[in-house]
């Protein structure tokens, strides 16, 4: 397949204790820092704060609206109709992906009960709720589409039954608690949900 190296970006994904400039440019393709695809930015160390970070700046800008109709005499029932239509959806986008880091959701929940406490919104709002049902709704949608590329990753339910007497099954062992709180980690472990 023919590239046209102007209209490519390579980022360089790397672990801890590595760097981008060890590695040279691929047919002239200019390596960067970050890449958007569909609204989300990745960095070159799995990391998601940009995306939050650039989230959190576009809602502020929304503020602005609320504010002005707020001041005309709007109630707070259409406040609140403002705030799930145009916030809340900025702040929930790949939510399961960034879900996986406790610092990000801590500062989704800080954003949240700020927008509480200067009542943009007049129901207190958790972040972890929030994640739990958009990882139910993403899992009934796997669920229904039989070839759906993310449905091999699920386990799927058994139907036989295991006489444990009085062992209890043993988890796998997971180091760090950013893997203990992927997706599919969080789907089988925290929700115990099988397809």
């Amino acid at each position: 397949m023919n590239t046209n190296p102007t209209k490519c970006k390579e980022l360089v994904m790397y672990k801890r204790g590595y760097t981008a400039e060890a590695y040279s440019s691929i047919l002239g393709i200019p390596q960067t820092s970050e890449v958007t695809i569909l609204g989300l930015t990745f960095q070159p160390n799995c990391n998601i704060s940009t995306h939050l970070k650039e989230k959190l700046c576009k809602v502020n800008k929304c503020f602005c609206v609320i504010r002005c109709l707020r001041k005309e005499g709007c109630s707070q029932v259409e406040v609140d109709h403002l705030f799930s239509s145009i916030v809340l959806p900025n702040i929930t986008y790949a939510l399961s992906v960034y879900g996986a880091s406790e610092s990000q959701l801590t500062i989704a929940q800080q954003f949240l009960d700020r927008c509480f406490k200067r009542r943009y919104t007049s129901k207190k709002l958790e972040i972890g709720e929030l994640l739990k049902v958009q990882d139910h709704r993403i899992c009934r949608k796997v669920s229904s589409i039989p070839n759906h590329p993310l449905r091999a990753n699920f386990p799927e339910t058994k139907t036989t039954r295991y006489n444990l007497r009085n062992k209890s099954p043993a988890m796998p062992a997971i180091n760090t608690d950013r893997f203990r709180n992927t997706f599919f980690n969080r789907i089988v472990f925290k929700y115990n949900v099988a397809l």
